[in-house]
Formats: C-alpha cells, structure tokens, sequence
C-alpha cells in the first residue's frame, strides 16, 4: 500500500501524472483557445512560462493521436464557449 495504506503502490504516481497531464492540457487550452500568455498561464498555475510552453508541446505532440485530437479540440471548444457565455474576453 502507498502511505498511509490509502492507494497501492503506484496509483499514487499515477495520479500524479494523469493531474499533471490534466494540468498540461488546461495550460495548452487557455494558450492555444483563449489565447492568453504563456506568463499569464504561468501565474494563474503558479507555474514558470517555460513549463507552460513544455505543456503546450507535450499536448500538441498527442494530437497526432485523432481520438486525443478529437478530445482536445472539444475541451478548446467548450472553453470559447463558457468565455463566450460569461461575456469575458474577445472570443466570438
């Protein structure tokens, strides 16, 4: 069991990485969809810019993948919208 007995060992990484990840593809989105900066991703992250432009890359690399491309670009998509819906920004 990891500590504590909670989760076996190595779910524990595994979570980690899968809300790393998660976090990767949010930096990439609020990039790419809503076009904010790679500063401001950063601090909105608590984040250096240049591990905001290493999750860009790392998701642009899986969109080679059309089931993960399909899935990215409906988080892009839903993200205009919900900018769009609470009158934020210039989207639309």
């Amino acid at each position: 069991m990891g500590q504590m007995g909670a989760l076996p060992v190595g779910e524990e990484r595994l979570q980690r990485r899968g809300g790393a990840h998660l976090r990767q593809m949010a930096m990439y989105v609020c990039h790419v969809a809503l076009g904010l900066s790679l500063n401001e991703i950063g601090q909105g992250f608590g984040r250096d810019r240049t591990t905001v432009a290493y999750a860009c890359r790392v998701v642009e690399d899986r969109r080679d993948d059309a089931d993960y491309d399909a899935f990215v670009a409906r988080i892009e998509r839903l993200a205009i919208e919900i900018v769009v819906t609470l009158g934020l920004g210039d989207h639309g």
